[in-house]
This record gives C-alpha cells, structure tokens and sequence, in this order.
C-alpha cells in the first residue's frame, strides 16, 4: 500500500527562509520524483527517483540520476543549465512521519519528517508540505546539456 499523503511538494524553504541552500522533494503519483538542492551561488543538483511508501511510516528512494549544474534568473524565470549529468545507483530505506507543525513565524504547516537526514544528497530531515507549487516539474528536464564534445 502507497502512502498518497506524501504526493506533491516538500520544501526545507519555508522552514529556513533565511538560509543560503534549499532543498525541496517531489513525490509524483507515477511514483516518480526528484530531490531539487539549489544554492544562492546559482549551483543546483536534481536527484531523480522513484518511490514508495507504506502507510506505516516507510519510504524507499531509489536514486537513478543526478545532474547538476548552474541556475539563472531572465525576467523572472529561473532557467537551468546542466553541467553534469550521471547516473546513480543507490538506495534510501528511511522511516518517516508526516504531523502538523508550525513555521518559523508560528503558522501551521504539514511537516515530513525522516528518520535521519540525507545527507549523500545535501538535504536534511525536516520539509514542509507545499500547498500550492508553481510547479511539479523537474527543474532540469528541459534544460541545455554539454555538447558531445563538452567537458563534463
């Protein structure tokens, strides 16, 4: 059994609006999602996966990719460039919880919380549920790769 609740948008963002990284989570009902780790020195990775999870507080990551690169901002668009792009074998096997909390300035919120943080992909333990994303698509899906010939 899968654990619809997880399906969507979490971000650390919110829980730390200051900080000069974030990272946000995407579970897609395909059972496909990305972990987004993006820093104000415009670096970015995206972390492709796939996932499950039981209703009894387990979640399984199975990383596939990882690309990385660099990010830009062209009248309000954030564009992404690939510099990298490789493939991943690895697996999170991690308990988790998902419970009401509370924001920085004491709003309620949806928290996820994992069993321990992430840290192989620069992600923490704690992200806050994202009413309303802009969007549920791979930041770097669409984004300009090397050339053949370009040093990766």
């Amino acid at each position: 059994m899968t654990d619809d609740r997880l399906t969507g948008l979490w971000s650390d963002e919110i829980l730390h609006p200051s900080d000069v990284e974030s990272v946000d989570l995407t579970f897609r009902a395909d059972g496909s999602g990305w972990l987004y780790w993006s820093s104000w020195s415009t670096e970015f990775s995206v972390s492709r996966y796939t996932w499950t999870a039981s209703t009894t507080g387990n979640l399984v990551l199975r990383f596939h990719r990882t690309l990385g690169g660099t990010w830009s901002i062209d009248d309000g668009v954030t564009h992404h460039e690939v510099e990298s792009d490789e493939r991943e074998e690895s697996v999170v096997d991690v308990g988790y919880e998902i419970a009401p909390g509370e924001d920085p300035f004491g709003e309620p919120i949806i928290l996820l919380t994992l069993a321990r943080p992430l840290h192989d992909h620069l992600a923490g333990s704690r992200f806050a549920w994202v009413e309303k994303p802009e969007s549920l698509s791979d930041p770097s899906a669409d984004a300009p790769r090397p050339g053949p010939s370009s040093p990766r």
